[in-house]
């Protein structure tokens, strides 16, 4: 999942100067994150300056859980997310330079069952459509279906195949979490290597990265790691803390990578040095090309494979975020100048986009631009304006009413024709709901709203409560509900929920 897209308003870019200061003040530098991490309330974070295929600096700030007094460095290990897509783009361009496929074949020609609701699309759908976001699905689409399910990954994608397509293909920008999945398969399919194996012993072993890894149950025998933080709800006003990590295998290709600052390092250097490793092609040159090109654009900025491009001062950047419940991250990487921006974060904050910025500006620009007093008051603005939008809810609430089905009645099972089964059972006189694919996260209370909507109260600790409206016939008898419940990620209002026998 990339949580970045909303934030491009908040991003204010400084102007070109051609006479970029050559030797950045890094401990005027060091003292303007240390206060970045207090004014964004950051739990923890680590930066470091790749330049010239070293990494030349890095640094570690606040703590791994707030509930401990360890400290976050360069070594910490930070669940990667979206930055994950670069390492699978990565890998289809390791294959295409062994001859084992090629960017332009139809994905059905190495995965049969591929599929879209569109014919024509499924038949013309080529391996590099999978990487640049121009599916035709809008904006994470499908993404509850990898979200805390224990569906796999063939499940997942032929029940996405039945969302409905809403943008033209290859044609218009949404960016796709299933694509990416679709692509770890692929990768298996081709090499006979799952993904996760793949990325362990043809990227992090031949790159050196030996703190990086790919399944977060190996953390329990890894110190030094960072825990997700956030507030319970998406309350601004509530407290940080820290939370489990979620194992979200589903989602391989997509997200999944665990890295460090001094491993991202390596990773990083090796995109800046334009795919070469100590002067040896990682990548052939010709990959490199195809996957930090743009293919769909974007306004100012362009979809490439795993990448994003964008100019800045005048030099081409590839970029991309991540995040996740507890993590939001970045990095960058300007290959004329070698140069690569790392910055992990543990919370739910935009610090890493300002401290990249102000990196950027040192070594691109004038070095004076102050990104972090630049977005600080379009965020306080933005909180203004969740609160409203709480409060409105609030407000619209009607006391006094009664809901025409009672407790007892709500029972069953229900079914979207995409997401699966859902479930309501009654304990005590209380009626509680529960998706059946993801039992541990999305199950719950419903206490009565007003009317005949509900509000449930589900386990997730990230998202905000939902609410439940119940649908019924001409003869009063229910036939399905919708559910009503906030979120920039993930599409509850598209879910449809209908009784079965």
């Amino acid at each position: 999942m990339n949580r970045s897209l909303p934030l491009v308003a908040l991003l204010l870019w400084g102007p070109t100067n051609l006479f970029a200061q050559k030797r950045p003040d890094l401990k005027k530098l060091d003292a303007y994150i240390a206060d970045a991490v207090v004014e964004f309330d950051q739990p923890g974070l680590a930066v470091g300056i790749v330049k010239d295929g070293a990494l030349v600096w890095s640094n570690g700030y606040g703590r791994l859980d707030l509930a401990r007094p360890e400290p976050v460095t360069a070594n910490t290990i930070f669940y990667c997310a979206s930055i994950s897509k670069a390492f699978t783009a990565c890998a289809v361009g390791l294959l295409v330079d062994e001859g084992k496929l090629q960017w332009t074949d139809l994905v059905r020609e190495h995965m049969p069952e591929f599929a879209t609701p569109l014919p024509f699309v499924t038949d013309q759908f080529m391996v590099k459509d999978l990487l640049c976001h121009r599916s035709g699905w809008d904006t994470f689409d499908g993404d509850l279906l990898w979200y805390g399910t224990d569906y796999d990954q063939r499940e997942i994608l032929a029940r996405h195949a039945h969302e409905p397509m809403t943008l033209p293909f290859r044609d218009t920008f949404g960016y796709s979490n299933l694509m990416y999945i679709a692509a770890a398969q692929l990768i298996e399919r081709v090499s006979g290597m799952t993904w996760d194996r793949f990325i362990t012993t043809r990227i992090f072993a031949p790159l050196g990265m030996e703190r990086s890894l790919v399944e977060t149950a190996d953390l329990a025998h890894m110190t030094n790691v960072a825990l997700p933080h956030v507030r319970k709800g998406q309350n601004p006003d509530a407290p940080q803390k820290s939370m489990p990590y979620q194992p979200l295998r589903g989602a391989d290709g997509a997200c999944g990578v665990l890295s460090t600052v001094n491993d991202l390092a390596r990773w990083d250097a090796m995109w800046a040095d334009e795919g070469k490793v100590n002067g040896k092609p990682f990548l052939s040159e010709a990959s490199y090309n195809t996957i930090t090109t743009s293919h769909l654009a974007m306004g100012h900025e362009g979809a490439a494979l795993g990448w994003f491009t964008e100019q800045r001062h005048g030099e081409t950047v590839i970029t991309h975020s991540g995040g996740m419940p507890g993590f939001i991250l970045n990095h960058a990487v300007v290959p004329d100048r070698d140069l690569a921006v790392i910055a992990l974060g543990n919370g739910e904050s935009y610090s890493v986009f300002a401290i990249t910025n102000k990196i950027l500006d040192l070594y691109l620009g004038d070095g004076k631009a102050d990104p972090v007093a630049d977005m600080l008051p379009r965020l306080a603005r933005r909180k203004e304006q969740e609160q409203e939008r709480v409060a409105a809810r609030a407000q619209a609430r009607v006391p006094g009413t009664t809901p025409t089905a009672q407790a007892d009645q709500l029972k069953g099972t229900y079914a979207d024709k995409v997401y699966g089964r859902a479930t309501i059972t009654v304990e005590a006189g209380t009626p509680r709901l529960t998706f059946d694919p993801a039992k541990d996260l999305f199950t719950g209370a419903l206490t009565h709203w007003h009317y005949d909507t509900w509000k449930w109260e589900h386990a997730d600790p990230f998202l905000e409560p939902g609410y439940i409206t119940f649908q019924f016939d001409t003869d009063h008898r229910i036939t399905g509900f919708k559910v009503d419940l906030h979120s920039p990620d993930f599409h509850f209002h598209k879910l449809d929920f209908k009784t079965l026998p």
